[in-house]
């Protein structure tokens, strides 16, 4: 017998007993975009950017293909899962989970992105399981956006649905200005929103009949998240669709603007002794105590069998919101997808209402405080050539009442499933 027969045998001997045991399934998805990318300087004149130079007008267009940070071309789908399945006896169990890895077709770097690891127990209605999971929050959030995981999705940059935070605003006391991050380095809300994945999660639920209730909490007392907390009730019928979320924690884990604005100014209230140490000290530690947060949205979409899909859906966000201000916002998202034998028409649009202080808001060269209400929208077409295989074509907008946030992308790219 030579060397590769052997070789053949042996992983037959291992291979055979654990299929026996277990089903088990592999998948995955392959995605790559290529997109033309165009962001505004705005007119802040308190404000500078990570390259040190001054914001200005001036609009910069990029051919982007990838982005850590996640703006342009994140990791979107792409990744390899893992699935097993395995009835315990006569007794209606069943014992199941995952290892779902990702990775980046642009600059690929070995199985790098985060994606959901777990291992549960599921009988014919109720579930539990425990590992990194996708949060309940962002269940339902293919339901409502017809782009998500592409750079037309309406979570994150665009002001559609709270998501991670590009864009972020930070005030500098040294240059006593407001610095831009240009690098689009990501300032999530741990899993929270509608983007990122939940790490050391316990999960209960209930599965019936389109019918879902979940709730998930993290429950290690050495998690940097522990005590955040979120739920889902949704159903889902041949015909339409409805959806509740909400998620929360009771840590303070997205002030870091406002808090070191007003920590600036009870120093200089010290200095001017209109205010004492002591005053200052009790601010400062009333500041960093936790503070409950905390995200909610409804929805509901209809359809009308694979022909038509209209969605709609409201959110009242504290956490991973359009402006990172620390006094939230909330959004209004509408979404359609129209299909006709291979080809799918599929459209967003988005309203973004800020809720932050004046006082907080950078200003413009008059020193007037900027709003940060903004208008999204996006718009493209997909091709199936089979149920495995798509490509696609299209356009979103970000338009703001702060310049600075306005931005566009073109994006042209294409799915394979295997």
């Amino acid at each position: 017998m030579n060397r590769k027969m052997l070789t053949l045998a042996v992983a037959t001997a291992l291979v055979v007993p654990m299929a026996a045991q277990a089903d088990v399934t592999l998948s995955g998805i392959i995605q790559a975009e290529i997109g033309s990318w165009e962001v505004a300087g705005g007119d802040e004149t308190n404000a500078y950017r990570t390259n040190g130079t001054q914001t200005t007008d001036d609009m910069s267009r990029q051919t982007r293909t990838y982005d850590e940070g996640g703006a342009i071309t994140n990791y979107g789908m792409s990744n390899i899962l893992l699935q097993f399945n395995e009835k315990l006896g006569n007794s209606g169990i069943t014992a199941n989970g995952q290892y779902q890895v990702g990775f980046n077709t642009s600059k690929n770097q070995g199985l790098t992105g985060k994606k959901p690891v777990w291992v549960g127990l599921k009988g014919s209605a109720l579930y539990f399981r425990y590992g990194t999971l996708t949060g309940a929050y962002k269940s339902s959030r293919t339901l409502i956006d017809p782009w998500s995981y592409t750079s037309l999705q309406a979570s994150g940059t665009a002001g559609g649905m709270s998501g991670n935070r590009y864009h972020s605003v930070n005030w500098d006391a040294s240059k006593q200005k407001f610095l831009v991050n240009t690098s689009a380095a990501v300032s999530n809300a741990n899993g929270l929103t509608n983007e990122g994945f939940v790490d050391g999660t316990l999960e209960l639920g209930v599965n019936f009949s389109g019918f879902v209730f979940k709730i998930q909490g993290i429950i290690d007392d050495a998690a940097p998240m522990n005590g955040a907390g979120m739920l889902e009730l949704r159903y889902e019928a041949p015909s339409f669709a409805m959806w509740a979320s909400a998620s929360y924690t009771d840590l303070d884990i997205k002030d870091t603007f406002d808090d070191a604005i007003d920590d600036i100014k009870d120093s200089v209230d010290e200095i001017t002794n209109d205010l004492t140490e002591e005053e200052a000290k009790a601010r400062r530690d009333a500041r960093n105590a936790d503070e409950g947060l905390g995200n909610w949205k409804v929805g509901g979409q209809f359809k009308l069998g694979n022909t038509l899909k209209v969605g709609l859906q409201y959110e009242d966000a504290e956490m991973g919101h359009f402006d990172n201000n620390s006094d939230g916002g909330n959004y209004i998202l509408g979404s359609i997808e129209a299909g006709m034998n291979n080809m799918v028409i599929a459209a967003w649009v988005g309203a973004y209402s800020s809720d932050i202080d004046d006082k907080n808001r950078m200003r413009d060269v008059n020193g007037d405080s900027l709003d940060e209400d903004a208008l999204s929208w996006a718009v493209g077409v997909k091709y199936n050539f089979s149920k495995r295989s798509q490509v696609y074509l299209g356009y979103r907008q970000t338009d703001s009442d702060n310049d600075y946030r306005d931005e566009n992308i073109a994006v042209m790219g294409i799915k394979q499933s295997f």
